[in-house]
């Protein structure tokens, strides 16, 4: 208790040297302007990355005396229980944040915090994530809110796989020999019938044909096989109206990857993900059961992984699962994903957390 009056009065006596912060409704052209001002890994949390999934999101957000926004945050609303909460709303789990402008200071977002105009746009519950732990706003935002009397509920999900291909291209060829000559056999063997081959998408390059083709891919994978047919990213036409309108759009489409891999016209596998600054961030790769024995998975990976070291790409983030082929391939643990609940309210947060941490 001490420690956070001591943090909190630290903020105030700072603050007070500051100018007003001003927290109002904002646009989606003001969001786009805090995106353009923000960290680069925040590149992609533009109007059109919250805005494709739910059109009908509210933005409350800060800006400087001189007009500069420099923090915006989209609200929609769900349910918990009986409960009503505001939550980010976004195109992708689990980059469920918001953007900061690289400069703006503690003591500017602790007011902002704290204004009355933020208060109610956060309401007494409001959820932030899924993100990853090492989330640049996460990083801020947490120690901040503590500061200014939010509880805050942590859940872990999951741990993230994270594989540093500068240092494994710098220690020596990778994959290794062996490596390399057993993924040869495998696309000799694949190629018996016809001509392997792979592509590398970029942006707008991710047409209807490729999406048609990793719907095909995922039509006859496992996942396919699930209850409600599992969690597809183009044969589940919701899912797949998403990742059309991010293709349509001529600015963030440019951060989105696809590969491909075919034998003769019969796709077999693909890799799709979100490409910010030198990290490939992989949102889905699947392949066909039918070819399952060959590793065309893996083939498929190696040389995206590959194409993605010659963009200058330095590391691949695998998100979580499958730790077994992922570590065999030289990927380590990462940051956690976790969902933070933020409430106000000793009492409330006690009766939330057992609601929350069983929550789907």
């Amino acid at each position: 208790m001490m420690r956070e009056r001591f943090s909190l009065n630290i903020l105030k006596a700072i603050e007070s040297e500051l100018p007003a912060i001003d927290v109002a409704p904002f646009s989606a052209s003001d969001l786009d302007a805090v995106t353009a001002a923000a960290h680069p890994s925040q590149a992609f949390l533009t109007s059109s990355w919250f805005g494709a999934t739910d059109q009908s999101y509210s933005i409350v957000g800060a800006r400087r005396p001189d007009g500069s926004p420099v923090a915006a945050m989209p609200f929609t609303e769900r349910s918990i229980g009986p409960f009503r909460i505001k939550e980010m709303p976004g195109s992708y789990w689990p980059f469920r944040s918001f953007p900061l402008a690289e400069d703006i200071s503690d003591a500017e977002l602790g007011l902002a915090l704290r204004s009355d105009e933020m208060q109610r746009a956060m309401g007494r519950i409001f959820r932030f994530g899924p993100v990853y732990s090492d989330d640049p706003t996460a990083v801020r935002l947490v120690p901040l809110a503590e500061a200014n009397g939010w509880q805050i509920i942590r859940k872990p999900l999951a741990t993230c796989y994270e594989l540093d291909l500068s240092a494994l291209r710098a220690a020596g060829p990778w994959p290794k020999g062996s490596t390399a000559r057993k993924n040869r056999a495998r696309e000799r063997k694949i190629a018996v019938d016809d001509e392997l081959n792979y592509r590398f998408l970029i942006g707008t390059e991710i047409d209807k044909a490729s999406m048609d083709a990793m719907a095909i891919i995922e039509a006859n994978s496992w996942l396919a096989t699930l209850n409600g047919g599992g969690d597809t990213k183009f044969l589940d036409p919701k899912s797949r109206a998403v990742w059309e309108k991010l293709t349509a759009d001529p600015v963030l489409s440019q951060s989105l990857f696809a590969s491909l891999m075919t034998v003769g016209e019969t796709p077999i596998a693909f890799s799709f993900g979100l490409e910010i600054e030198n990290c490939r961030y992989y949102i889905a790769n699947n392949y066909d059961d039918g070819f399952s024995k060959f590793g065309p998975g893996k083939l498929l990976l190696y040389k995206d992984f590959e194409f993605a070291a010659e963009r200058g790409i330095g590391k691949i983030s695998w998100g979580a699962g499958d730790a077994g082929y992922k570590t065999e391939m030289g990927a380590k643990p990462g940051p956690e994903i976790q969902d933070l609940l933020f409430i106000r309210g000793k009492a409330l947060a006690m009766l939330l957390r057992p609601l929350f941490l069983r929550a789907g």
